[in-house]
């Protein structure tokens, strides 16, 4: 027989696995989009930070890469992939104290005195 104050523990712990959880998934994706924002920086570096420049760039990496032979295909393909986790892993060095510190709920922590 399940007592009222076992069943509150487990949808605690349910609860706590959920918010862990969706605050690990956040944390992924707000990783990931700054690793493809670093990409974007990146060609929009080489296209000397013009919009057209950028697509200029996109377009001629996208027309090389279709060109090229399979070996070479996959050769381009490892190394982006290895350079997209190198990044990944820098971005989330520098990412990993959000991940780490207790979460709450959002509160003002204002030093406004309120007189009245």
């Amino acid at each position: 027989m399940i007592t009222p104050h076992a069943s509150a523990r487990q949808s605690w712990h349910l609860a706590d696995a959920c918010y862990h959880g969706l605050r690990l998934a956040g944390w992924l994706a707000v990783t990931l989009g700054c690793v493809a924002a670093l990409w974007l920086l990146f060609f929009a570096a080489l296209g000397n930070f013009s919009f057209g420049g950028t697509v200029l760039q996109i377009e001629n990496f996208a027309s090389r890469y279709v060109a090229a032979s399979a070996e070479r295909q996959d050769h381009f393909s490892r190394f982006f992939w290895l350079t997209s986790a190198g990044l990944f892993v820098a971005v989330g060095f520098f990412r990993r104290h959000s991940l780490t510190q207790p979460g709450g709920a959002a509160t003002s922590h204002s030093r406004e005195i309120t007189h009245g």
